[in-house]
């Protein structure tokens, strides 16, 4: 019960920052950030959360639980691609218009190019909330016992989706400040004083497996895939894009993508430690989804595991909250340039903001069937076959001036197809999808560039 209360009351005052941060906005620009007023620390924590989430803390620890500390090359290698964003910062802000990734893509190629990418972003914004709805829910069935982990993900979204609404990219920095911060103090505090208990990290690795102690344990083409899944990522989610854009100036984006970083790459050592506590303890933990809390719980007060819970709950629900302010945007580009163009930025706002109440909803479905084992790899699996075929129009967009709309739309087709073709094949268990959709949709999208560029700018001409 102590805990309980403990993460009821801090998790109302975090939450409460930052819908309080939101609460002056007047229209559309203020909550997507289209009014460019970012600092570089803001930016850089709202891409801390974003990145951190729940794949960092819950999924990354479940990896501790099964393989070891290889299960930190989540954000060792995933957490790359911030680096790149911040090479790219300034080309990025040059040469995209607007707030969205759609806006660019329909003035660099086409508006079909455009509405693939939003529906794409749209069903990937479907699948990837659940995933995040999982890990929520596996610590929010800590926090509070003998809650039925359907009511967990329900509350778990009804927390991000109300957040989101009202607070913002404002509220969305203010509050990416405290988790950012909150989760190293606690994370190192509690493996500082717990791991002496188990003889220090060599005491803890001697007594789980062989391999629990190597970040060999997981395949070099694995975490590979995932590094380049994350560049790729860089320049093409629009959740990514969002707070950079949102930046004041390309020096405060490219400093605000180096604090991501540096926020979010050692993160997965610690989870990942703590999931092997709770493998040197138990074996009952099942396919380890409950190994971050349930390790928490066991071996803190009541109170500190309520303060723990309370900034990873909120910390994977600034994830859910980019994500879902990432789509609404999208939603609300789609509303503007397909059904009414002539809205007003007041009844923008209100689209944004009912858009991503009752998409958020809809994501209930699937996050009521899906499965938590491995939830890194089905996460990665979502990104891989959403961001790979896509990237080719956005990087080439950009840096090479021939890539013509027609290699734009058939490198995307040609990816997602081959994508998905891999995932439902059972290849993806042998090499990551990424491999395959770069192969194909940088191919595709090279050769019919060749193809079409002379004939286009004959056209032109």
């Amino acid at each position: 019960m102590v805990t309980t209360i403990t993460w009821i009351i801090v998790f109302v005052l975090i939450v409460g920052i930052g819908m309080f941060a939101g609460k002056s906005m007047s229209n559309s620009k203020q909550w997507t950030g289209g009014d460019k007023t970012l600092s570089a620390i803001g930016v850089g924590c709202v891409l801390g959360a974003w990145q951190i989430g729940g794949m960092s803390v819950v999924g990354a620890a479940q990896n501790g639980y099964t393989m070891g500390i290889a299960g930190s090359w989540y954000s060792l290698a995933g957490g790359i691609y911030l680096l790149v964003a911040a090479g790219l910062a300034k080309i990025l802000r040059d040469r995209m218009p607007g707030d969205s990734v759609p806006t660019y893509l329909a003035s660099r190629f086409s508006t079909s190019s455009s509405k693939l990418y939003s529906y794409v972003w749209v069903i990937l914004g479907f699948l990837y909330i659940p995933v995040q709805l999982k890990t929520v829910a596996s610590v929010i069935q800590i926090a509070v016992p003998n809650l039925d982990a359907n009511w967990a993900i329900v509350l778990g979204l009804a927390i991000a989706t109300v957040y989101t609404a009202f607070s913002g990219m404002k509220g969305a920095a203010s509050v990416g400040k405290v988790v950012c911060i909150g989760i190293y103090v606690l994370l190192i505090g509690f493996v500082a004083i717990i791991l002496p208990h188990f003889g220090g990290y060599s005491g803890l690795v001697a007594s789980l497996p062989q391999g629990y102690g190597e970040l060999s344990s997981m395949p070099t083409q694995k975490w590979v895939g995932w590094l380049l899944s994350g560049i790729l990522s860089s320049v093409v989610m629009q959740s990514v894009l969002q707070p950079i854009m949102a930046a004041k100036d390309s020096k405060a984006a490219r400093g605000g993508c180096i604090i991501g970083y540096v926020f979010a790459a050692p993160i997965c050592i610690f989870t990942a430690i703590i999931g092997m506590m709770g493998a040197a303890t138990t074996s009952e933990l099942g396919n380890g989804a409950t190994a971050f809390a349930w390790t928490i719980k066991e071996y803190t007060s009541p109170v500190m595991a309520g303060v723990i819970f309370a900034v990873a709950t909120m910390i994977i629900a600034a994830t859910m909250a980019t994500m879902m302010m990432a789509t609404g945007t999208i939603i609300t580009n789609i509303y503007k340039t397909q059904v009414n163009k002539e809205a007003s930025e007041e009844k923008m706002l209100k689209v944004s903001r009912y858009g991503t109440l009752i998409f958020s909803a809809c994501t209930l479905i699937p996050a009521f069937l899906l499965p938590s084992a491995a939830l890194t790899t089905t996460f990665q699996i979502l990104i891989q076959c959403s961001t790979g075929p896509v990237s080719f129009s956005i990087l080439a967009g950009l840096l090479w001036k021939r890539t013509t709309k027609q290699a734009s739309l058939a490198s995307m087709i040609s990816g997602i197809i081959v994508g998905l073709i891999w995932v439902i094949s059972g290849l993806s268990n042998q090499i990551e999808t990424i491999y395959a959709v770069i192969v194909v949709s940088y191919g595709v999208g090279i050769i019919t560039t060749l193809l079409t560029s002379k004939k286009e700018n004959a056209i032109q001409a």
